[in-house]
């Protein structure tokens, strides 16, 4: 909050601060409200992260709505450097932030976000040194949900935060549904964000297995249109069986299954659901299941939550 509060400082006209405590029940929302100076909603429960974030879209007021998570701090410049690129073009809806690991600072945690072929949305540049980024803004696929500007007027043509992703690839969806209707994305390497991965949900739980798996196969089910997913049905099973296969053996899991089977009972729905915005996109070439491992490797040796307790999934 400090960080935030430096950083709304540094940009000129009014500016609203709003604290969405998702259910939290650990006194926080209390102690910011005795502070003063912010705005907080308490949620009686926990109805995932993007339904908490439309919540706090619904309530604010602003033509841009900057995103931070409750494992991040911000540089004070940070938010002035978001919206100077916002600022360039009307057709640009979001802007990433150059989000970093908090226990590795020199190392990059998320340069916006790729979507390959086989609809697997990852973080650009993750694990990589900060001088293997650009330097200047460069138009990506979307922005990490953690750190992220957005224009208001993009969120509403789009239909906003999907309130029925309890948890994970929210953010992929976004983008996806913002780039199929016309709006880009830019990444701004001076708009500084420290990130502590996997504090609130650690990597290698089932608890994560299973709700990426199930929104993995929600997120294809309402973006791919139908010839991409003819033409890559193939090499998306094919990914997802070796991807399962692995996890059962390395960490004695059946979670990724069981997400992607109860998706797979909503994928009729889903592919109503994304009917109306459903058009082709560029998507990036595969990079199949090697480089899932090495991201894999990257998050369980940088993160504060990479290994669970017992876990057998040791950084290859």
């Amino acid at each position: 909050m400090r960080s935030l509060g430096a950083a709304l400082a540094e940009v000129d006209g009014g500016s609203e601060l709003i604290v969405i405590d998702n259910g939290s029940g650990d006194g926080s929302a209390e102690r910011l409200e005795r502070d003063g100076g912010v705005d907080v909603m308490e949620l009686p429960e926990n109805i995932g992260f993007a339904a908490a974030m439309q919540v706090g879209l619904e309530r604010s007021g602003g033509r841009w709505i900057l995103m931070l998570n409750n494992d991040a701090t911000i540089e004070p410049r940070g938010g002035v450097e978001l919206l100077e690129i916002g600022e360039r073009d009307p057709a640009i809806g979001s802007v990433a932030a150059q989000m970093r690991f908090a226990q590795a600072p020199d190392t990059i945690n998320s340069a916006g976000i790729v979507v390959d072929r086989l609809g697997i949305g990852s973080e650009r540049l993750l694990g990589e040194p900060l001088h293997a980024g650009e330097r200047e803004p460069t138009e990506v696929f979307g922005a990490h949900g953690c750190a992220a500007l957005h224009r208001r007027e993009m969120l509403i043509a789009v239909g906003g935060f999907d309130p029925s992703f309890f948890f994970g690839l929210d953010d992929v969806d976004l983008a996806w549904r913002a780039r199929m209707s016309g709006w880009r994305t830019f990444y701004a390497p001076r708009a500084v964000v420290y990130h502590e991965n996997a504090g609130t949900a650690a990597h290698l739980s089932d608890f994560k297995f299973f709700w990426v798996g199930r929104a993995r196969v929600r997120i294809l089910a309402k973006n791919a249109d139908r010839r991409h997913l003819l033409r890559c049905a193939p090499a998306i099973v094919g990914y997802d069986l070796a991807y399962i296969a692995y996890v059962a053996v390395r960490d004695r899991s059946w979670a990724p299954l069981r997400g992607r089977l109860r998706g797979l009972r909503e994928w009729r729905a889903y592919r109503q659901a994304g009917a109306s915005l459903r058009r082709p996109v560029e998507l990036a070439p595969a990079r199949g299941l090697r480089a899932a491992l090495t991201r894999r490797a990257t998050w369980l040796s940088l993160s504060l939550g990479g290994r669970r307790a017992g876990s057998t999934g040791a950084p290859s």
